[in-house]
């Protein structure tokens, strides 16, 4: 039975990455330690992975039962942590009052514990709240501060999301390029996190831009990959709001059946998840779609099996109305259409939305119409027109500044591109990727294993034949043992003409650093509704170190392994058919990386180290592993230890031999004992 303390380490790393399946196993381990803090920390990671799952009923229970332990334990982190992830689960099926509530909880105590990695996630948490609620300035001001705070923490994934939510933002308030902008940024530095869950939620978001503007073609595009990755990942709210988004473009387009067929898919998803808020959200639109058809029975119908639903955000409550208004017309109660539709216009302009105004104002001076109102016909035609000359015209010049900031955001990705080309060229891609953040790369590792190999008798082979069979056969024998290398998580640092060097690090070195133009406008605002913004469910108790804890590898065994899979390599000399040899020395012990120059940038490894692993090369023979005296024991010492779960290991453990050879003088260093590695 492994301690708490180390399932707490993988428990943190789970949770980093959204690893539901990980963390339902995690948490089994928990419950046969039988201890209060095990029982909290196992109720915390079922509560997560269930949410991460889409059962969101099931997440809050054990959400709450790990608050109610974390409070007796007394335990102000453990307490902070959860009530913001219960607040994540209230914000998303639409209880606002209790998430928030849970939030401010959470970002007291984080206040008073200093957590500024906490602090940051919750604002976030509460921008979303704000935006959730039609507040749009609030949210802006939550999310830039948020965004502050991750960029001083170097918190690269809540900077992300943070980055996507303020393009959401935007985009509501009309803004669509600085919208786009933001959102293909943050879609960028999720992909280069590898987060797929929230590269599928932007690429969602960037979908529902290009239909705000009509640009259905596009929207589809978006929406499809994106419910592919949401499909992937088994995650059943994505794949709703994304197929509500699907049904959204056919509704536009008149083909109703198939939009009745995505939200009704949507519905049954989003009903069996809990979600209320969203239930709200496609009844609201299948409505839509049963008065744009005339079926006003079924509309009636569905109208009043609604009353028990969620109230729903400012949107759906409008376009409610509107429905229920057209459907009182047609039954001739012309009266009280009007005081809906009144009430209707009051909402969208006490919540800013524009589009919604004027089909409330285009109804109305309908209506006025049938009634013979002509000074209501009047009043409402010119603030109709009004309003509508005014969003075309910024629509179009909308689309021009779209199409400019595509074509810029174009060719800045392609530049972009080109330059991690370059890097990627040159450095290792987890140093190349440092290099783009603008990191200074210098590092020092208290213990790396450094490796030299050099093909014997390459000057007078090589005299003998055309210098493209000489490239050809470096080519060959340097290619393999870059392959090798990547096998056994080694990085390659350079070659000198014949020599190659390699460095085992003693930290694993691969790092893990989203119908017509009036229904279009209403389905805009359907579409907003459905938008994904991303939040931070599982921030506040992930600790960066921890999670590079399950990546230590033992770099004596891997630099081991390397040396003898070189050796192993069969190669032969093109004109006399004899077998190419090397030779090869390691040693190990501190050294000092880094990244040089600005142009032809190269990563180095400097120190006593680097010239004694030399110095074994330079000493050894054909054919022969000379290994120093520090490398021999540490062998030794992990000789019956398994190999690194990182270094994809070719040899059973316990199977190195290392036989004394004898001692050598070694510049600066003296005489030093080394050995054979067979």
């Amino acid at each position: 039975m492994r301690t708490f303390s180390e399932i707490q380490v993988d428990v943190n790393h789970a949770s980093s990455i959204n690893d539901a399946e990980a963390l339902l196993l995690y948490s089994a381990e928990l419950d046969a330690i039988s201890a209060p803090q095990a029982e909290a920390l196992a109720n915390n990671s079922r509560g997560l992975a269930l949410y991460i799952q889409g059962d969101r009923p099931a997440a809050l229970s054990h959400y709450h039962g790990a608050l109610a332990l974390y409070e007796e334990l007394g335990d102000r982190g453990g307490v902070a942590a959860v009530s913001s992830r219960i607040g994540v689960v209230n914000n998303r099926i639409g209880n606002y009052t209790e998430a928030l509530s849970h939030f401010h909880l959470a970002l007291a105590i984080l206040l008073e514990l200093d957590d500024r990695k906490g602090v940051a996630g919750v604002t976030g948490n509460i921008g979303t709240l704000h935006w959730r609620t039609g507040n749009y300035p609030e949210a802006l001001s939550h999310y830039h501060r948020a965004l502050a705070l991750s960029e001083e923490l170097g918190d690269l994934r809540l900077f992300a999301s943070t980055t996507g939510n303020i393009g959401i933002v935007h985009w509501n308030t009309g803004d669509f390029p600085t919208a786009l902008s933001y959102l293909h940024r943050a879609l960028e530095l999720h992909e280069e996190l590898g987060d797929r869950g929230n590269v599928a939620r932007v690429t969602a978001n960037i979908g529902n831009v290009y239909g705000n503007i009509g640009d259905n073609p596009s929207a589809l595009s978006h929406y499809h990959r994106a419910l592919a990755l949401h499909e992937e990942l088994g995650n059943r709210s994505g794949m709703a709001l994304v197929m509500c988004c699907i049904g959204i473009v056919h509704s536009d387009t008149g083909d109703y059946p198939a939009a009745l067929s995505h939200y009704h898919r949507a519905l049954a998803l989003h009903e069996e998840l809990a979600e209320r808020n969203n239930v709200t959200i496609v009844t609201d639109n299948i409505l839509s779609v049963y008065v744009q058809m005339g079926s006003d029975s079924e509309a009636q119908h569905l109208l009043t099996t609604m009353n028990d639903l969620h109230p729903g955000e400012p949107r759906s409550r409008i376009q409610r109305a509107v429905n229920r208004a057209t459907l009182l017309e047609r039954s001739g109660d012309l009266d009280a259409a009007a005081a809906t539709l009144q009430l209707a216009l009051s909402e969208a302009h006490e919540h800013g939305l524009r589009s919604l105004t004027t089909s409330v104002h285009k109804a109305l001076r309908d209506l006025a119409q049938k009634r013979n109102d002509f000074a209501g016909y009047i009043e409402h035609n010119n603030e109709f027109t009004r309003i509508t000359e005014e969003i075309n015209g910024k629509d179009t010049a909308t689309k021009l500044a779209i199409q400019a900031k595509q074509r810029e955001i174009d060719a800045e990705r392609k530049e972009t591109d080109k330059h991690m080309a370059v890097l990627h060229s040159t450095l290792p891609k987890h140093i190349a990727d440092r290099v783009a953040r603008g990191e200074v790369v210098n590092d020092h590792f208290e213990n790396a294993s450094v490796l030299f190999v050099d093909v014997v008798g390459f000057t007078t082979h090589s005299s003998e034949l055309d210098a493209t069979v000489v490239v050809e056969l470096l080519q060959n024998i340097f290619s393999s043992f870059d392959g090798i290398c990547a096998k056994h998580d080694v990085t390659k640092i350079k070659t000198i003409g014949d020599s190659y060097m390699a460095v085992a690090f003693g930290t694993a070195n691969t790092e893990q650093r989203t119908a017509n133009s009036e229904q279009r406008t209403q389905n805009s605002e359907q579409r907003t509704a459905h938008v994904m913004p991303s939040e931070v469910e599982a921030q506040q108790i992930a600790n960066s170190e921890q999670r590079i804890a399950n990546q230590i590898a033992n770099s004596e065994q891997r630099i081991a392994n390397v040396a003898q899979a070189m050796m192993s390599s069969v190669f032969m000399w093109p004109h006399t058919g004899e077998r190419v040899m090397f030779r090869i020395g390691i040693h190990c012990g501190p050294v000092v990386a880094g990244v040089l120059g600005t142009q032809r940038m190269q990563y180095d490894v400097w120190g006593d180290t680097v010239n004694v692993a030399s110095r074994m090369e330079s000493t050894s023979e054909p054919g022969r592993i000379h290994v120093s005296e520090a490398l021999a024991n540490a062998l030794n010492e992990h000789k019956n230890s398994p190999p690194s779960p990182l270094s994809h290991a070719s040899i059973e453990r316990g199977s190195y031999t290392v036989i004394p050879r004898g001692t050598i003088d070694v510049k600066g260093k003296g005489t030093m004992q080394t050995y054979w590695l067979e």
